[in-house]
């Protein structure tokens, strides 16, 4: 099992944040790290900067050597599939080949509405996605090639440079839902990984019951199973390096100035302790008998960096712990 270090742009980071992480967890050894598609946090919120995901990924690209870059997920809406080719291929050109597209159907309908984009059912939202990926593909791996859909088309299209990676870039298809027929014949028919992260409440038997699902896909549209990989990913909250330790970081996370300055000390510890409760948290005995359980399940598990307070230095801090304390022992 692969450990990934994962970020959500829109909580507040600096970019100086996030080539900080990013060269940490590249000096740590991580397998990948990925960041979100989104445009704002949440609408009720507060106002936080948010870096887009893409130009965030290009601005990474020369910071990094070895290190797997990509999206966890892209929202198939926000941009034409052509152009979102074009800019992974480009990617993979300029990385010597560290690419990963994760893509989804797309789900945040206050960012869809804030900036403009149309919203249409879930159904019309997958049947995108799929045309979307068939578009991906075409132009990775076909010269000159058309497509004629109801949503996307293209005509003779030139596309150089094509990506590095051969056959193509990794496509990961994410999905939260358990049964999702649509999806899973998606991904079953246009993806190399499935990214099943159902974050809240989701258990190790929740994802063995999603793989046995996408088995019986496979089976249905003549698709070989074991081709595909697998992925999940939680969140940290605060780890610590014994119960002491613990205890000690989730004092000073309460004391620390969190993105959203407006929060009190009792929401503060409110939030800390629900994401202690639902996230990675604890000793790191308690954080490796969590991971453990997903070790037959998943290629790749993506671990999210903290939300909450000082993100540089929680972030920092999550790393060497995981690094130190975690990784050696799974």
């Amino acid at each position: 099992m692969k450990i990934g270090i994962h970020i959500e742009p829109h909580i507040g980071y600096t970019y100086d944040d996030i080539v900080t992480l990013a060269k940490a967890a590249e000096d740590a050894g991580f397998y990948r790290f990925t960041v979100s598609d989104h445009f704002f946090g949440w609408i009720d919120g507060t106002e936080n900067q948010c870096y887009d995901a893409w130009t965030t990924l290009a601005l990474l690209t020369p910071q990094t050597e070895r290190i797997r870059l990509g999206t966890m997920v892209s929202s198939q809406s926000y941009r034409n599939p052509a152009l979102l080719a074009k800019i992974a291929a480009n990617l993979d050109n300029a990385s010597n080949g560290r690419i990963d597209l994760g893509i989804g159907a797309g789900w945040k309908e206050p960012e869809y509405e804030a900036y403009g984009y149309a919203f249409p059912s879930t159904k019309t939202r997958i049947l995108q996605l799929r045309e979307a990926l068939q578009v991906i593909n075409l132009l990775w791996t076909k010269e000159r090639p058309s497509f004629d859909g109801e949503f996307y088309k293209l005509k003779e299209t030139m596309f150089l440079p094509k990506p590095v990676q051969s056959p193509r870039i990794p496509i990961w298809v994410g999905t939260e839902t358990l049964n999702a027929p649509m999806m899973e014949e998606t991904a079953a028919r246009y993806a190399d990984g499935v990214d099943y992260a159902k974050r809240t409440k989701g258990t190790v038997a929740d994802y063995a019951q999603k793989k046995e699902r996408m088995r019986v896909m496979c089976e249905k549209v003549g698709r070989n199973f074991e081709d595909l990989e697998w992925s999940t990913g939680m969140m940290v909250a605060v780890i610590g390096e014994d119960n002491d330790d613990f205890e000690n970081r989730k004092r000073d996370v309460i004391r620390q100035e969190w993105p959203h300055k407006v929060f009190t000390e009792e929401f503060k510890k409110k939030a800390l302790e629900a994401g202690c409760k639902q996230d990675l948290a604890g000793t790191p005995e308690r954080v490796v008998e969590k991971l453990l359980q997903y070790k037959e399940h998943v290629d790749v598990f993506n671990i999210g960096l903290p939300f909450v307070g000082n993100l540089r230095k929680n972030g920092l801090d999550t790393i060497r712990i995981l690094n130190d304390y975690i990784i050696p022992r799974l």
